[in-house]
């Protein structure tokens, strides 16, 4: 027989169980209810919705290791840019124009139709390339192909592009070396193998320079690139330091890793006690 405490015990321990009892029943309850109460998916017959493709009838496709083979055999290509202006601006494939597809009425005044015309896109564009293709079809161009997956692809497979030069990008900021006035002074006494580019307009080179300088603008360094001699070291300057950091950038995506800013461009020579021409 138990005493009256391990009685008392007994019935504690039956009331917990109890109470565990009713509070997973409880728990259970809930969650059918929540189950059951979801709305079952309207079963459908559908078949999924058909992507967009390229209408290969109108334009051929070419991948980046075929556009940089017929690139590197000097074959008659002209590759056209179709996204926006600011894009294109950012980051381009060297030696592309950009024609954005919003403004595509100038396209047969800038291309030759006897050219491979390459047109590079952005990801989602398909239907812009169909109706572009379809145009230009109709206006003669038979040479027409697209850069399959765009200019995004290219990128990411490290091809050759050419960035506009943002100072807050790493990247870009190890591409550029910079001189101080002294030093260059110095360099120019004694160094022969020194080219000088003034990447102002013509207008201010004309008012004043550093003597020996050629003159090439900002927007014209790709265009003109053919004219910088290979192999010589290059001293790039502006104004002031920070268009000459976007002409470094330029031109060492464009092959000229021996290219040094001028710190403090043509102010900061003029500020330094030394002369221009005039």
């Amino acid at each position: 027989m138990y005493n009256h405490t391990e009685k008392k015990e007994i019935a504690n321990i039956k009331a917990i169980l109890v109470g565990l009892a009713l509070i997973i029943l409880i728990a259970v309850i809930t969650v059918f209810k929540s189950n059951s109460a979801k709305p079952e998916k309207p079963k459908t017959n559908q078949p999924p919705a058909q992507t967009e493709t390229i209408n290969l009838e109108k334009i051929n496709q070419i991948t980046s290791e075929e556009l940089i083979g017929k690139l590197q055999t000097n074959e008659n290509i002209t590759i056209i840019d179709i996204r926006s202006e600011n894009q294109y601006q950012q980051e381009h494939i060297i030696g592309s124009i950009n024609i954005p597809s919003s403004n595509f009425s100038s396209f047969s005044n800038m291309v030759p139709k006897n050219n491979i015309c390459v047109i590079v896109d952005a990801p989602g564009e398909i239907a812009v390339i169909n109706a572009i293709a379809s145009n230009l079809s109709s206006k003669g161009y038979e040479n027409l192909a697209y850069l399959v997956g765009g200019f995004d692809l290219w990128k990411s497979k490290f091809n050759p592009t050419i960035s506009d030069g943002n100072q807050k990008s790493f990247t870009d900021q190890a591409k550029v070396n910079y001189i101080t006035a002294e030093d260059l002074k110095k360099r120019l006494e004694t160094e022969k193998n020194l080219i000088i580019i003034d990447i102002r307009n013509s207008t201010d080179f004309r008012l004043e320079h550093l003597a020996g300088a050629i003159n090439i603008s900002l927007d014209d360094l790709e265009q003109k690139r053919k004219e910088i001699p290979a192999g010589r070291n290059i001293i790039i300057y502006d104004k002031a330091t920070p268009g000459a950091f976007k002409g470094a950038v330029r031109l060492f995506d464009l092959g000229f890793s021996n290219t040094i800013v001028l710190a403090g461009g043509l102010d900061g020579w003029k500020k330094s006690g030394y002369e221009t021409v005039k």
